[in-house]
């Protein structure tokens, strides 16, 4: 009997999804997307239905809230989407079908509702059809295990009964109760254990020590690649992935439910354990459902993977390659990808910052300069690739460019879902190289931070002129291949009425941070100071219409 499907109905975040549940499934999505809300929906329903005395049709059992084995919130009424749990027939709840195929190729459905009862517990219905009943409510069967995440172990642990150490895992407390829950696997489990860990790890042993007779507490050492630890001083990430392999052998799961279970771990090893999970839900045959916002572990899921792109408690699209651009783009929870011309984009953030609306839409791409500039069609790919859901801004510097050559370019750019975007005078230094934002700055008179300026305009005309023909040079190559470019003399006396007088603002940037004094001028006080003035209103309209039109 294989789980084939599971839907979910009217709980938190989700008004109505199905995923399909092969061995390996990853569900991704922005922060509050309603991944979170699939695993907690089904591992609910699965001990509702263990847990009530009766899963019938039109007939309501109730499981007292002290005697759940999981519960999402105390305030469970407010599990409902959009509105509270009821607490009588035909009032909100949710549900949730968990959809099984035989071998004759037979769907049988296990189906719970749930909803508040009128004293302190749920009230369920459903059914659960013979065929599956094992599966939820045999003696020691555990149809789910749920892992919302680790952040260490305590120091030590009392020996806990079995039911106690069962419940607390089941709710996901395994972090509490590690080192009772290996107590519980058989000599064979802990070797199988140390299998599993062995190929993310290296060489592993557990080795635990209690006795029932003499001892309180139970020790855990842990020994990976000849050293030996005390299973509190591991590292976070050893131990999640302890915690996870344990939950298999100690549950024995139809569905092992992860939450996010890249947190603690190297990439190297994220990547590996995609494989690892894979293999062992076929051998073992139970369906993986786990979220993540790691690039890692969906490159190393086996091509068979199931893979989610949730959105909004609903599914966005179930393209694997979109899925895996977008988190390695960051692009979950944003509107616009800006793929800067610039290596360092620190500047580039802050301006941003400045508009915390525009800011919480916005993801960054650092480039290579402008000869690895991302080209149209790259942009295209990309926009296309992604599914046409985020709008691309790329960044390129103005340098010398005229306003004519800069209209051209653009033009070239234009096209649905993609903009070019350069600053208004040379670059993004130049916005932090005017007298406004250095009084913002120093609290210096303008007059003062004015002349900072104008000391460097004045003394460095040559080198800046040698570096406008080298960029004016490289311009005409690439946009008067055929000739009939303007002089440089042309070009370089329409910059004189700017402000930075056709200066590079990184030119102009790196002698300011001499020439300020206290060395108050530098990148880390610029990035961390609070801006009182509105820097590159610009780039604000620019992202404003992108984001808009998402």
């Amino acid at each position: 009997m294989i789980l084939n499907k599971i839907k979910i109905e009217k709980f938190k975040k989700i008004d109505v999804i199905d995923i399909g549940t092969g061995s390996l499934n990853i569900l991704v999505g922005s922060n509050g997307s309603g991944k979170s809300s699939i695993l907690q929906a089904a591992h609910l329903a699965a001990c509702l239905l263990r847990q009530a005395d009766r899963i019938r049709t039109g007939s309501t059992s109730t499981v007292a809230v002290m005697d759940l084995d999981y519960l999402p919130t105390d305030d469970y009424m407010r599990l409902g989407h959009g509105e509270n749990w009821g607490n009588m027939r035909n009032t909100p709840g949710s549900k949730v079908t968990f959809t099984f195929r035989d071998e004759s190729n037979i769907e049988h459905e296990a189906i719970c509702e749930a909803r508040a009862a009128r004293n302190a517990g749920i009230s369920v219905t459903g059914q659960l059809p013979e065929e599956v009943r094992g599966l939820f409510r045999g003696q020691n069967s555990y149809f789910s295990g749920f892992i919302p995440g680790i952040s260490g172990v305590p120091n030590s642990e009392t020996k806990q009964s079995k039911r106690v150490v069962l419940k607390a895992c089941s709710f996901g407390d395994s972090n509490v109760y590690l080192r009772n829950a290996l107590n519980l696997l058989s000599e064979d489990d802990l070797r199988q254990l140390e299998t599993w860990l062995g190929r993310l790890m290296g060489e592993v042993s557990i080795k635990l020590d209690f006795q029932e007779d003499r001892d309180l507490v139970i020790k855990a050492e842990v020994t990976v690649d000849g050293v030996s630890h005390p299973i509190e001083l591991l590292g976070t990430g050893y131990i999640q992935l302890i915690q996870i392999f344990c939950y298999v052998l100690l549950f024995r799961p139809k569905i092992l439910l992860i939450d996010e279970p890249d947190i603690h771990l190297h990439p190297n090893v994220q990547e590996m354990l995609a494989g690892e999970l894979s293999k062992i839900a076929t051998e073992r045959e139970l369906s993986v459902v786990l979220t993540t916002h790691s690039p890692f572990i969906l490159r190393g899921a086996p091509l068979t993977t199931n893979v989610y792109w949730v959105e909004n408690g609903a599914l966005a699209n179930e393209n694997r390659q979109a899925a895996e651009i977008a988190l390695g783009w960051g692009a979950f929870g944003k509107k616009v990808i800006i793929v800067s011309e610039d290596k360092n984009i620190a500047l580039l953030k802050k301006l941003i910052s400045q508009w915390p609306e525009l800011e919480k839409f916005v993801t960054y791409h650092p480039g290579q300069g402008y000869k690895n500039l991302m080209k149209k069609e790259q942009a295209i790919e990309l926009y296309e690739a992604l599914g046409r859901k985020y709008k691309i801004l790329v960044h390129r510097d103005r340098d010398s460019l005229t306003d004519e050559e800069i209209e051209k370019l653009r033009n070239d750019y234009e096209i649905d879902g993609i903009k070019l975007w350069f600053p208004e005078q040379a670059d993004i230094e130049a916005y932090f190289c005017c007298a406004e934002f250095i009084r913002n700055l120093t609290n210096n008179e303008i007059a003062e931070c004015q002349g900072y300026i104008d000391r460097i305009l004045a003394r460095d005309v040559v080198p800046a002129r040698d570096q406008f023909n080298s960029q004016r040079q490289a311009h005409n190559q690439e946009l008067y291949a055929q000739g009939g470019s303007p002089t440089n003399d042309e070009v370089w006396q329409q910059f004189q009425a700017r402000p930075l007088k056709g200066y590079k603002g990184k030119h102009v940037f790196k002698q300011l941070k001499n020439i300020v004094p206290g060395n108050v001028f530098s990148e880390e006080n610029i990035t961390s100071c609070e801006l009182h003035i509105e820097l590159a209103a610009d780039l604000r309209e620019q992202v404003t219409i992108l984001v808009d039109e998402n």
